[in-house]
């Protein structure tokens, strides 16, 4: 997720309601698509087509109705498969419902995933090596490197890209402005920034330190700004990285709130008024346009290098499910004007770059987004992620309420991850 949205009570409640409606899966809730009715273009002989199901945490306005529209269009477009969508979410609940799914044997054809969760379900086995299929798509070497770095594993495909993100400064224009502040391409100017903008009530700076997959995500670009790559983690970089963002918790420069900030959070803290910049992503466009709030958005300081994690979802095939059926959508779903349709409605990166020059034009807001693609990694690459990931986003949670020194995660963080290489203070 990492690129994914928290919601305001009174959606949730309404979504609630939804989802009250509607038990299905031994007791998991659910909803489809156009809750339950049948999408536009369905009408003629659904009851002869192959039943296809799609599970998701897509919970917005905007991203259900990309849903709809595009389980719509591509039932339409063909006469052999019939697909529904379905939310099991919340984010933070959909990979315990998949799990529960897996156990009751009561799994979908297809999956939209946090990038970073494809490798642990390729390594217990559950989704479906479609190698072949995707080496037919059309223009695949338009698709972002590291997006589809995200759905290999081992050199084969389980699954392709469905958009993408990264995290940039996002800034109040006129906070910097009458603060005299330019905006921070550095570390340096970063935390200088944040001292001329730090005024009671208002912090200079602020980022989602939370335990868990963002707070590990938002940590990341530091890490590897720093100069250390994952598989060196807890090394020099991580530790100037973890010795940085403590210093802006202790110098008051940043609330230590933080580790109990979503990144959702954080833009409503934006939004307040209560700090001038922050770390976020594309995810919390909408809600800042919404705001009227006069914000711009700039390339991530950096330290030694410029580089981040890639966010963004990907959509997985399940082991012996409709195989051929969740190609043929992975297919539709990967043709430019099907791609950039469906971006534009949830308001997502699309993983194609080809594409997402298309979606500059309609959304220029993107361009920081797009042009930091090129220096994204992706963590579904590291095979150590899902190990590395709660070291990270614990060790920084702990470092920022003053439980550990930035020394101390850093050893624990080598030890667990095989490291060898010391570290001086």
């Amino acid at each position: 997720m990492c690129g994914t949205s928290a919601f305001g009570e009174e959606f949730m409640k309404s979504s609630l309601r939804r989802v009250m409606a509607c038990v299905c899966a031994a007791g998991l809730f659910c909803f489809t698509g156009c809750a339950g009715l049948p999408n536009e273009g369905e009408g003629r002989g659904t009851e002869k087509r192959e039943e296809l199901v799609l599970w998701t945490y897509y919970e917005t306005e905007m991203q259900r109705t990309t849903m709809d529209d595009l389980t719509a269009g591509f039932n339409k477009s063909q006469d052999q498969y019939h697909l529904t969508w379905e939310y099991h979410g919340p984010v933070t609940e959909f990979n315990k419902r998949l799990a529960i799914g897996m156990t009751q044997n009561q799994l979908p054809d297809m999956v939209i995933l946090d990038n970073p969760d494809m490798s642990s379900y390729v390594k217990m086995g559950k989704l479906e090596d479609i190698t072949d299929a995707v080496n037919t798509i059309e223009d695949l070497d338009q698709y972002f490197p590291s997006s589809m770095e995200s759905v290999e594993y081992g050199g084969r495909y389980y699954g392709l890209p469905f958009c993408c993100n990264n995290v940039a400064l996002i800034y109040n224009k006129d906070m910097l402005k009458e603060a005299g502040v330019n905006v921070p391409e550095t570390w340096e100017e970063l935390r200088a920034a944040a001292e001329k903008l730090t005024v009671p009530g208002r912090y200079g700076f602020a980022m989602s330190a939370i335990s868990g997959e963002q707070g590990a995500f938002q940590f990341g670009t530091y890490m590897l700004s720093a100069g250390d790559d994952l598989e060196q983690a807890g090394g020099e970089g991580t530790l100037k990285a973890f010795r940085f963002i403590q210093d802006m918790a202790e110098e008051g420069l940043m609330s230590r709130d933080c580790v109990n900030w979503s990144q959702n959070d954080v833009a409503r803290t934006f939004i307040a008024g209560k700090c001038a910049m922050m770390e976020n992503g594309p995810w919390v466009f909408p809600e800042l346009d919404e705001s009227g709030i006069n914000y711009g958005i700039a390339a991530f300081p950096s330290d030694q290098r410029a580089m981040g994690l890639l966010g963004g979802e990907d959509i997985a095939v399940l082991k012996g499910k409709n195989v051929e059926g969740s190609i043929a959508f992975l297919k539709y779903y990967s043709q430019i004007d099907i791609m950039l349709n469906a971006n534009l409605r949830a308001n997502s990166l699309p993983p194609r770059q080809d594409v997402a020059q298309l979606f500059l034009k309609a959304k220029p807001e993107y361009k920081v987004i797009l042009s930091q693609m090129e220096h994204c990694i992706s963590r579904a690459a590291y095979t150590g992620w899902s190990k590395l990931s709660p070291l990270l986003s614990d060790g920084q949670y702990r470092i920022i309420t003053g439980e550990s020194t930035p020394q101390e995660v850093c050893t624990e963080i080598r030890q667990n991850m095989g490291g060898e290489k010391d570290i001086t203070d």
